[in-house]
């Protein structure tokens, strides 16, 4: 599959704000009420600035404008999905209009977007389209982060796959039993892999390394009590990809970690005595960093293998909450 991998170079500092109120169609007091916010003007170092464009970084519903003012760009890709030449595996007939809006699949969050189908030309023209409907927003694509690539092949100088919101998404050629199927399950000979982005794993590394020098001297309690809900929070975001091997990699780094941090803290000690100071055995699992409190539950790190990996079944774009089937 082909994709355009893309990002709206500042987004919500260039707004077009008479397209965007255009857009509302709303009545005239919430109208003027936005307009006058969209006007209102910034403060930056100290200093009153005007607003003639964009919507400020911050504000309570900049991130809701900024999502209007984008609406429409996935309609506008399937009513252009409708010109294309596509035809059916035989190349006989042309594939029913219905068919070819499926065939493209545009997937937005915020400014950061992809398109993705098969043929490469149909993702250049998607292309070339959505750059003309930005410019109606006064929007226009950042071209050091949008890219053409392959999610299973080499395409150009481009690595197959791509990354999306810390995620790493890419295909690896597979065998009759791990094969991914089509609607009609047949085999496609390959599969889908998504992973945390390498990038957002070295970042969140380096925050734990960050928390832990900071409490050199700090009581073992309060560098767990600070480590816990980091570690929870990251995990829990990963935990319905393929991350074992990542959380693995992550709590392998950590142990090292701490084993410098303990080792600061007591450096006449052997490394006997230090391991049986911080680390136990809890409930089967061993070399956990825990305090040691005699008659009460020991306070533990919480380990990122330890949170469970739970796949999900993605929700289509027209569903609602409201649906009976929900």
């Amino acid at each position: 599959m082909f994709l355009l991998d893309a990002d709206i170079s500042q987004c919500f500092d260039r707004i077009n704000h008479k397209a965007l109120l255009n857009k509302l169609n709303t009545f005239p007091t919430i109208r003027r009420q936005i307009r006058a916010w969209l006007k209102a003007g910034v403060m930056d170092n100290m200093q009153f600035q005007e607003t003639s464009e964009g919507t400020p970084q911050g504000g309570v519903i900049s991130p809701l404008l900024a999502n209007i003012a984008l609406h429409g760009m996935e309609e506008r890709i399937k009513d252009l999905a409708e010109t294309f030449d596509l035809k059916r595996s035989d190349g006989k007939y042309q594939l029913p209009k219905r068919d070819k809006r499926d065939s493209v699949q545009l997937i937005r969050y915020a400014d950061d977007f992809v398109i993705l189908h098969k043929d490469i030309t149909v993702v250049q023209r998607c292309q070339q389209v959505i750059a003309e409907w930005l410019e109606g927003m006064g929007l226009e694509l950042k071209p050091s982060k949008t890219r053409l690539t392959h999610t299973l092949n080499r395409y150009e100088d481009n690595e197959p796959g791509f990354n999306f919101l810390g995620f790493n998404i890419r295909q690896s050629p597979a065998g009759k039993y791990t094969s991914g199927k089509d609607p009609k399950k047949r085999l496609l000979g390959f599969t889908t892999i998504i992973t945390p982005n390498s990038q957002k794993l070295k970042i969140h590394y380096e925050k734990i390394v960050s928390t832990i020098n900071a409490y050199k001297s700090a009581p073992q309690a309060a560098l767990i009590r600070n480590l816990n809900p980091m570690i929870r929070g990251w995990a829990n975001y990963y935990s319905t990809v393929v991350s074992k091997k990542a959380y693995g990699q992550l709590d392998y780094l950590m142990y090292k970690k701490l084993r410098v941090w303990a080792k600061h803290r007591h450096r006449n000690k052997t490394t006997k005595w230090i391991a049986k100071k911080y680390w136990q055995s809890i409930g089967g699992d061993n070399w956990v960093f825990a305090t040691r409190q005699e008659g009460k539950n020991p306070m533990r790190l919480l380990k990122h293998s330890r949170i469970p990996i739970v796949r999900h079944v993605k929700v289509k774009g027209e569903a609602s909450p409201y649906d009976a089937i929900l």
